[in-house]
């Protein structure tokens, strides 16, 4: 119960207009077919946006530690009507994704949770794509006596951009319009066009 009331609250926040969602969504320019990992799915509300964006021909991969949270994503799934969605445990470095299958692997608050980030995005490479994309959200951090602070859930976006070089990812485009996170989308290799700033 207690579980399934705090997977609301974060799919609540998530969706809150002041956290632009839709304004994510549209950046990634997400095509139907697309597979993507959504790296600590949480209560599943980019999960359930991804799996409409992609397409009964596209898959999208719920990953998280936690077995209970998967089962509660798969319950929204299924009242929804959303079936092309791949749930994963994740435990340890074991991933059940495809080698070489993925578009897009995202991960938002996620990053601080890592014990070592530069080695988790080495091992997720061998299932993206050679143009697959890796797109981080996370907090950054604030003074004063608030949750991100107090609990370290935040990470200096500068630290992000470096743990992501050591693992062999090139930063493609930096989007500033959150208002409390960093917005970050990397890649495997060079692309031709220069490094952009949305706003």
């Amino acid at each position: 119960m207690l579980n399934s009331l705090l997977l609301k609250m974060l799919n609540l926040e998530a969706s809150s207009p002041r956290n632009k969602p839709v304004e994510i969504i549209k950046s990634l320019c997400i095509r139907e077919g697309s597979a993507i990992a959504d790296l600590g799915s949480g209560g599943g509300y980019f999960t359930l946006e991804f799996a409409r964006a992609v397409g009964s021909g596209g898959r999208v991969y719920a990953v998280d530690n936690q077995l209970k949270n998967l089962n509660f994503i798969e319950r929204l799934a299924d009242h929804e009507g959303l079936h092309n969605i791949t749930f994963v445990l994740a435990t340890g470095d074991r991933m059940e994704l495809p080698e070489s299958g993925l578009d897009l692997v995202f991960a938002r608050n996620v990053f601080h949770h890592l014990p070592e980030p530069p080695n988790c995005f080495r091992k997720l490479k061998r299932y993206l794509k050679p143009d697959g994309k890796a797109a981080i959200i996370e907090y950054k951090p604030k003074g004063g006596f608030n949750f991100v602070t107090m609990f370290k859930h935040f990470t200096p976006v500068d630290l992000i951009h470096r743990e992501m070089e050591k693992a062999g990812f090139l930063l493609l485009q930096s989007f500033d319009f959150l208002p409390r996170q960093s917005f970050s989308l990397f890649g495997m290799k060079r692309v031709e066009h220069a490094l952009m700033t949305v706003r």
